[in-house]
């Protein structure tokens, strides 16, 4: 089973962060879970929100902010705002890279492009089945994944991950059983439970038969239900 770290150890760091994802890589993740933005001149940022309000001692959108605007903003601890580039050299395991904002579509997948060990270990994940269906085209190889926040029905779950041409379900471990589980591997989709904050949840997650599970504390999952 793949361990997610959401925005890294979101739990316990500033989100979004390096500092967070290498807490996350240290607290055992096999898998980093970050979201992607286009600052104003065209660069390829790690934030979730679509304004800098929440996260940094700034104020702003964030397409609006010119990369040297971002990097001069504190994201909590003195950390800043990292490029995707960045994430990439100093995190040594997977991605789960959610694109947040369509114009985050051509660079990511440029970037996938041009370094096929990273795109191995890249799942391109969005709420939106038009975002995943324009990486499809750019990259029709690519490894996507549709996030469902309540999870519907399980035939919804499979229409909808068709529709989005994606491989992975991502959905709420709240509506998911182990027959649902069932269903949707016997469709060929890859199936992740969300959020896992606790051990407890862990072995219920590992019942249900997923492949995955994201969540906001790594640290609290402890080793031995690790499998």
């Amino acid at each position: 089973m793949i361990i997610t770290g959401h925005r890294g150890a979101l739990g316990t760091e500033p989100e979004n962060t390096l500092r967070s994802f290498r807490r996350a890589v240290a607290d055992g993740c096999d898998e980093i879970e970050l979201d992607l933005r286009v600052s104003a001149d065209g660069e390829l940022v790690v934030i979730h929100d679509a304004t800098v309000n929440r996260t940094t001692d700034g104020i702003g959108s964030v397409e609006e902010l010119t990369l040297a605007q971002l990097r001069a903003l504190d994201a909590g601890l003195g950390e800043v705002i990292p490029t995707w580039a960045e994430t990439v050299a100093a995190v040594p395991i997977r991605f789960q890279a959610e694109i947040k904002a369509p114009a985050a579509v051509p660079l990511l997948v440029e970037s996938l492009e041009a370094d096929p060990d990273l795109a191995a270990r890249t799942l391109i994940t969005s709420s939106q089945s038009e975002v995943l269906l324009a990486v499809r085209r750019l990259r029709p190889t690519a490894d996507t994944g549709l996030i469902l926040g309540r999870t519907p029905p399980i035939p919804d779950v499979i229409t909808l991950c068709q529709d989005a041409q994606a491989t992975t379900a991502l959905c709420g471990i709240k509506g998911l059983t182990p027959e649902g589980v069932a269903t949707l591997h016997a469709h060929g989709l890859t199936v992740t439970a969300w959020p896992v904050p606790d051990p407890d949840t862990l072995t219920r997650a590992i019942a249900l038969g997923v492949d995955g599970i994201t969540t906001d504390h790594p640290d609290r999952l402890l080793a031995p239900t690790h499998t």
